[in-house]
């Protein structure tokens, strides 16, 4: 059964990676939040993937309550501007808006990205 629900997430990625139709991105979206460890991981590799078109579902996913550190994760794995802006935004969100562990781990994921990039600089 795991073969059969991995093809619906890559079906549902290549849909979101071309053609950025909602119910696709909100499939990837359930996996990452809901799928088995195969389908989590897969769902969040195609969200990276398909880069800035995520970033929007990815941050209202989180910002809505459907996901949380997860999500965070793809955002720092996009790593642009836009996916930037958005872990800011996680980062200075009211407790109220976001899950409690989402403002640590997307303050933890600017900190490590600009580690990274002062690294790669110098």
């Amino acid at each position: 059964m795991g073969a059969v629900r991995s093809a619906r997430v890559l079906a549902a990625g290549a849909t979101w990676r071309l053609t950025g139709l909602a119910s696709a991105g909100d499939a990837l979206l359930d996996a990452v939040a809901h799928g088995e460890e195969t389908e989590r991981t897969l769902a969040a590799m195609l969200l990276v993937r398909a880069g800035d078109r995520s970033v929007p579902l990815v941050t209202d996913a989180v910002l809505s309550g459907r996901g949380d550190v997860d999500l965070v994760d793809v955002l720092a794995s996009i790593d642009t501007t836009d996916a930037r802006a958005a872990l800011a935004r996680l980062a200075q969100a009211p407790p109220s808006a976001v899950p409690a562990r989402v403002p640590a781990a997307a303050t933890e994921a600017l900190r490590t990205l600009d580690r990274i990039r002062d690294r790669d600089d110098g």
